[in-house]
């Protein structure tokens, strides 16, 4: 297992407009099998403590949320995908559905992860989504 910095900008389309935030913590990033692991943990605003793990294959990422808040969202290029957001507000259905997934790696380990995607919650269009995690040591 090996530490490493994680700086995650998130970029969400709001009204017409293009919202942008960074964020940077303290990571672990492991292999397993055929997969990597990124974990982090992160303080979100009203919530508490958050853990997030990341998984990444060749195919897909799947992003799991742990603590003030639980997901299991999962990210395949061209699919649309189901999940639950469990929040202090009570269980939002999620649906994703991902245009953009791509992992850069570097002497075979992963450096850069870049998921865009259109976000549904409750059957309500949530907007598009863009993230980018860098990981360095």
């Amino acid at each position: 297992m090996q530490d490493i910095q994680v700086k995650l900008t998130a970029r969400h389309h709001v009204d017409g407009n293009w919202e942008e935030t960074t964020h940077s913590y303290e990571g672990k990033r492991v292999q397993k099998a055929s997969a990597w692991y990124l974990t982090y943990k992160e303080q979100m605003e009203g919530v508490g403590e958050v853990s997030t793990t990341l998984k990444l294959t060749d195919t897909s990422i799947t992003l799991v949320r742990q603590g003030g808040v639980s997901t299991r969202q999962q990210f395949e290029k061209g699919a649309s995908t189901h999940s639950t957001y469990q929040s202090p507000y009570g269980p939002f259905a999620m649906e994703t559905h991902t245009n953009k997934l791509r992992i850069r790696y570097e002497a075979e380990v992963p450096v850069q992860v870049e998921i865009a995607y259109q976000l549904w919650m409750n059957e309500q269009y949530a907007g598009e989504h863009e993230l980018k995690i860098e990981l360095g040591k």
